[in-house]
This record gives C-alpha cells, structure tokens and sequence, in this order.
C-alpha cells in the first residue's frame, strides 16, 4: 500500500510540474508535447494498450484490421493527453479563447430552445473528446450550472481536478452527496453536467445494449430526469484538428405517462447511451478504450458460472 501511495504521489508532483509547464507554453507546442506524451504512453503502458486492443477487437472484430486497432488505440492516447493538457490550462481561459478554441454550428441554440420550456438541462456526455471542456464552454458563455462527477480515490488528485474546472467556472457537486443540489439547480433552469458511460458497481445501474453487449449503465440521470422533469440532452466536445467541434444531440424528454418508474429509467438511459454509442462509433479513436465497459457483466457471468 505504501508503495502505490508513494507512486501516486510521485505522478501528483509530475502533473504538477507540468502544470505549470504547459501554462507558459504556447497552445502549438503544448499540442505537440500532448501528442508526444500520447504516443509514448501507449507504447511503453503495455497493460494498458493491450486492454485497448482487446476491447477494440471485441467490439469492432471483423469489421477492422489490427493495423487500424493499432492506429486507434495510439489515437486514442493521443486525444486523451491532448485533453488532459487542455484541461491543465484552464487558468488561462477567457472567454474569447474559448469561443476561438471551439466550433459551434447551432448547438447552443438548440440548448437556448430545451431551455426555453424552463425545466433545466441534463447535459450528459462520455468520456470522449474533451469532456471537461464541454462544461466549462457553456459557463463561460454565460450558462449558470454545475457538474456532477465521481471522487478521484486519490485526494490530491481530486484536489487538483476540482480547483481546475473551478478555474474553468465549473463548480462540481459529487455523486456521494445529496441529490436536492441538483434537483434545485434544474429548478433554477440551470444546465447539470454528467457524464455516465462508465461501468461503476458501486452506482445503481442496468444492463443496457452497448455495442451489441449488455453493460452495467448508471441509472442516476434518468432518475434525476424523472425527478425533475428536465430533459437529458447528449453534448460532445470533440477534438477536430487544432480545435474542438462542439455537437448537441436531441432533447430526450422523460414520457409524461409511465406504467412504471422501473421501466422508464431502463428506456431513458437506454436512448442516452445509444447515442454515446453512435459518437464512439463515428470518432472511435477519442473515446477511453482502457476503460472496462462491460467489466459488471464480465463478473456476473462467474458468478453464475460458480453457482
């Protein structure tokens, strides 16, 4: 234990050092240095390129080469250190950089119509592109609002990541604490950040269709939705080229008549994570491969075979 805790620490002093590294550096040579850093994570993190691998594999199969496995799988990296330095320079954010940085060709219109019916907005989103900076893009437009996100195990870790969205205008309300911060927030029209394609035990969940595969899916959105009234509303900020292309989906509005709340929160999660399917299947090589989509399903399935 203590040695994690000294090779945790020893990251957190890196992350650090480059902080203040990249926020003297120009944007061009932070990309380079982001792309640089990217490709020599995914070859020297074995691990962790052969979990990309595997999953790209079993989703895709067929349907792709192990040369195009490879060349995502590298991508992948690539966007997710191009991001995590993005996110690192927050502190200079204005709001002018952030309408240079990003492209938007009526996204936020649609958003000004959800809001318009004054029920607030669930923004949910995936891990792909440059999730924080979606929510950060929105207050410095002048949206009020929050996100809700998940404790980093690691407490300096988690200290770090909230003092930069706080940075980027971005307050966060964790998923451990009382749901009345939300439900007053969408109360107050206000747009409530999520981002829920992640598979954590710990969450209630269902099993929804993930790329053909059952997977372990919070169900905290719809039921937030319900709730309130409020819409779900999927955003992505994906990486296009130097810059970012901001994409806002449909409103997917909770039914006004439901035979059962059990039945509405599988059918509302469902619609959302269908359409973080369709964008990791049109931009593959920005979504979070390491991560164990289906890792619930994966221990239910021994846990049957060993009854």
């Amino acid at each position: 234990m203590a040695k994690q805790k000294w090779y945790r620490y020893l990251l957190y002093l890196g992350l650090e050092a480059l902080r203040h590294i990249v926020l003297v550096l120009p944007r061009r040579l932070n990309q380079w240095l982001a792309r640089s850093l990217g490709f020599c994570a995914y070859w020297i993190l074995s691990d962790e390129r052969a979990k990309v691998n595997a999953h790209l594999e079993d989703v895709f199969g067929a349907e792709k080469t192990k040369a195009e496995f490879q060349k995502i799988g590298e991508r992948s990296f690539i966007h997710l250190a191009q991001s995590a330095i993005d996110v690192l320079c927050f502190p200079r954010l204005t709001r002018e950089r952030v309408e240079r940085l990003v492209f938007d060709d009526g996204s936020v219109k649609r958003v000004e119509q959800v809001l318009a019916r004054g029920k607030g907005l669930i923004m949910i989103t995936g891990h792909l592109g440059n999730w924080e900076l979606l929510a950060s893009y929105f207050r410095f437009l002048g949206y009020p609002g929050c996100l809700v996100g998940r404790r980093i195990y690691y407490e300096p870790y988690d200290r770090l990541l909230v003092n930069l969205r706080k940075r980027g205008l971005v307050s966060t309300v964790y998923r451990d604490e009382s749901p009345r911060q939300v439900l007053s927030e969408l109360k107050q029209n206000h747009i409530v950040g999520m981002s829920a394609d992640q598979d954590i035990d710990s969450l209630d969940g269902v099993f929804v269709p993930f790329f053909g595969k059952p997977a372990w899916t919070p169900v905290g959105p719809a039921k937030v939705a319900l709730a309130s009234g409020a819409p779900i509303v999927p955003g992505f900020m994906v990486h296009e080229n130097s810059r970012y292309h901001l994409f806002v989906e449909e409103a997917i509005w909770p039914p006004e008549h439901i035979s059962s709340k059990e039945e509405a929160v599988g059918m509302l999660t469902e619609a959302w994570s269908q359409v973080v399917e369709r964008y990791v299947r049109r931009f593959p090589d920005q979504w979070v491969w390491m991560h164990r989509r289906w890792k619930t399903k994966e221990t239910h399935q021994v846990a049957e075979v060993v009854g």
